[in-house]
């Protein structure tokens, strides 16, 4: 077994698309070659970890277990998110992050402070800290992103835990770093300031978007002051409050951040997609808001805030994006299984952020384990859900530069469902050797679907190789209760000659690449 699953040739490729049924539908796809629409950051598949159910305690860290190495590090756990190579590691939160204080998680273990987790229940040891987090994001070759405490937290302490994690003079927080074992510094790019200030119920006290807005400014301070290169992720909210933070603070906002949960209704088939659709539109507006409210290059910062402001024009970070079904177990019912169709839904979320690369900068999956996440453990096994392996073909195959389509595709009309589109389409270029990656996901849980590709022209690209994801069924997942089986099939063919259409099986995830001439 891969990590893409069972690799099936020949005979079985064309077993694995037997469940295709009736006469396919017909789409067609024009790709725009003049006027790319960005360069995709690796940021958008990043991961997320919150000290929240069993997300990092009996998830990718469980002390003692025969499992974890000496540190306590689950390595069945980290070997399948290495397979995800993500590009940013957020922690700590989450809503957790709005009692958090660094301090509690370093030095010796003996050490450290437990504390009531008064956001999600039970008892935080803080054996996993900030140390721990680097040292697992460098095992995954990520970047570090640190989310702040607005809410039982000051400024100061946060510039202080930046001090710590990147300060190389010899001061107090830097030398404490160095005492915990750790001369280099940790070099954390990305800091979030709070994390959804604007929610009421939560333990946060900024829910106003001027008071949220007049303390950022006082963090954005304490943080840049001891790392001017630091990028910055403010809190978003609705339209208003956008609209808000990106006038008073857009000069030094690198990113604003975007959370987007969806689920499905059980009585309407197909339901999930258009949640997953609004995504797009969403990200249009903010978008729309972006380029009116803020200027690419910022003029007239004052030099008395001795720190920059920022470089490149603001982009969108979905921090936390993920598929929230309701009947779950564990804490707040959020472990929870994922059929094939999540999947189909997991990759429409990446061709989103595929087609809309010029302002989406990051995403990370909230969560990476156990938490709504693609992998899920127990005392003695881990398995892959359905949703992991659209996450690992998107990492593998996708370019870094996007392309603009126009897609011609039937509507995907379920019973009591609002209207989506049966086909769901993302164009990449790598820019290394100018071949081209074209993603479709067919969502028609029985339907496959024909689709004119006349348009890309045969004298500069011929097709070199198709990979395709599906399972038997929609309804198909992978469980702890049986971890060898794997539902999920990969398929690889190579191409050769001129590829004037191409049928895309029911519910499936295709890319077709294309060598340049």
């Amino acid at each position: 077994m891969s990590g893409l699953g069972l690799a099936l040739k020949g005979s079985a490729f064309a077993a694995a698309r037997s469940f295709v049924a009736g006469t396919p539908l017909e789409a067609s796809i024009e790709i725009d070659f003049t006027h790319p629409e960005g360069t995709i950051d690796d940021g958008i598949y990043g991961q997320f970890i919150e000290h929240l159910g069993r997300a990092i305690n009996g998830g990718i860290f469980e002390e003692g277990s025969p499992l974890s190495d000496a540190k306590g590090v689950r390595k069945d756990v980290l070997e399948k998110i290495r397979g995800l190579r993500p590009g940013i590691l957020r922690y700590p939160g989450g809503t957790f992050t709005k009692i958090y204080h660094w301090m509690d998680g370093i030095g010796p273990l003996a050490e450290r402070r437990s504390r009531p987790n008064l956001i999600w229940g039970g008892v935080e040891n803080n054996h996993f800290g900030t140390d721990e987090a680097i040292a697992y994001a460098r095992e995954l070759g990520a970047d570090a992103y640190f989310a702040v405490n607005m809410g039982t937290g000051t400024a100061e302490e946060a510039g202080n835990w930046v001090e710590y994690c990147n300060g190389t003079q010899d001061t107090y927080y830097a030398n404490l770093r160095r005492k915990n074992g750790h001369s280099d510094p940790f070099n954390v790019k990305y800091w979030g300031i709070g994390n959804e200030e604007a929610a009421g119920p939560d333990i946060g006290r900024l829910q106003d978007v001027k008071e949220f807005v007049k303390e950022a400014w006082l963090y954005t301070k304490a943080i840049k002051l001891q790392d001017k290169d630091a990028k910055l992720v403010l809190c978003g909210a609705d339209d208003a409050w956008n609209e808000y933070v990106l006038k008073e603070i857009g000069a030094v906002c690198d990113y604003i951040s975007m959370h987007h949960y969806v689920s499905s209704d059980e009585s309407k088939p197909g339901s999930l997609f258009p949640q997953v659709d609004h995504m797009e539109e969403l990200i249009l507006t903010l978008k729309g808001q972006i380029q009116t409210l803020t200027p690419e290059k910022v003029t007239d910062f004052s030099k008395w805030y001795r720190f920059p402001h920022r470089a490149n024009p603001v982009k969108i970070a979905i921090d936390e994006l993920g598929i929230w079904e309701p009947g779950g177990t564990g804490a707040y019912q959020l472990e929870e299984y994922y059929t094939w169709e999540h999947a189909l839904g997991t990759a429409t979320f990446y061709n989103i952020m595929l087609r809309q690369a010029s302002v989406v900068g990051m995403a990370t999956w909230a969560q990476t384990v156990n938490v709504l996440a693609p992998i899920m453990t127990s005392k003695t096994a881990a398995v892959c859900q359905t949703i992991y392996y659209p996450m690992q073909f998107y990492r593998q195959h996708a370019g870094n530069v996007s392309l603009k389509t126009q897609v011609a595709t039937p509507d995907l009309n379920m019973p009591g469902s609002k209207a989506s589109k049966a086909l769901d389409v993302a164009v990449t270029l790598h820019d290394s050797d100018g071949s081209l990656v074209i993603f479709v996901v067919n969502r028609h849980p029985e339907q496959a679907v024909k689709t004119d590709l006349r348009s890309i022209d045969s004298e500069q690209y011929t097709p070199v190789a198709v990979y395709e994801l599906n399972a038997m069924a929609i309804d198909a997942m992978n469980t702890l209760e049986n971890p060898a089986k794997n539902v999920v099939i990969s398929t690889e063919r190579k191409l050769s000659g001129n590829l004037s259409d191409y049928t895309f099986p029911a519910h499936s995830i295709t890319a077709i690449r294309y060598k340049r001439i």
